[in-house]
């Protein structure tokens, strides 16, 4: 069984607005709306669960008629959380990708290709080469060429996750607690993966939403 968790427990504070922005209008949508329907239109996808703070739960479950659990005080925390209910509600859960609310450029193509290459690895990262300068303070040159991003979507084979999984871990990434044997696989492919963090991003994010939305019409 494959399963896909956005993670929406945001409360949207670097984007300067009282409504969380994966809640946002995004030409008319709702953000989220976006990434529940690349999820659906997979065709890997067996069930999606929405992780979002307790105010948002009943409303998201109506709306999308998705599982929906409770998101936790952190981001870890909320994964923690869906990774909890998945164990609880479907045990015959084999693998688990994790998707932000707030990138709503995510593609059925993308979902099903990472839940693939589960069969050979134990997880699948997002991942962007570095292409600005690199600082570090007190240093004249960083070489950027051993360091790149980490996004989401991120894949796991979910017992392995599961059992090295903390709630309570600094890690910012959830790649970065499994153990360091798994055999990884890091993603450079995805190139429209913008994440909506400050209020500058929505209209940008609707003009691209426009172009992709037309792209995929022609």
């Amino acid at each position: 069984m494959n399963i896909a968790v956005i993670l929406s427990g945001g409360i949207g504070v670097r984007c300067g607005t009282e409504l969380p922005k994966q809640y946002q209008m995004l030409l008319g949508r709702e953000m989220i709306a976006y990434v529940v329907d690349a999820l659906r239109q997979s065709n890997l996808t067996d069930k999606i669960i929405i992780v979002a703070g307790k105010d948002d739960v009943s409303r998201l479950n109506q709306t999308y008629d998705v599982d929906c659990a409770k998101a936790g005080g952190s981001h870890n925390a909320s994964a923690k959380s869906g990774l909890d209910y998945i164990k609880t509600q479907y045990p015959a859960c084999k693998k688990v990708l994790f998707v932000d609310a707030a990138r709503p450029f995510i593609i059925a193509e993308t979902v099903d290709k990472y839940f693939r290459l589960l069969d050979e690895f134990d997880g699948v990262i997002t991942a962007q080469h570095i292409t600005d300068s690199l600082g570090r303070e007190g240093e004249s040159f960083v070489d950027r060429a051993p360091y790149y991003l980490i996004q989401k979507p991120e894949a796991f084979r979910f017992e392995l996750l599961y059992e090295h999984f903390s709630a309570e871990s600094p890690a910012t990434a959830i790649v970065q607690q499994m153990p360091q044997e798994a055999n990884m696989k890091s993603n450079f492919d995805v190139r429209q993966n913008l994440k909506i963090t400050y209020p500058d991003d929505l209209p940008l994010a609707e003009y691209l939403m426009g172009l992709h939305l037309k792209e995929g019409n022609k």
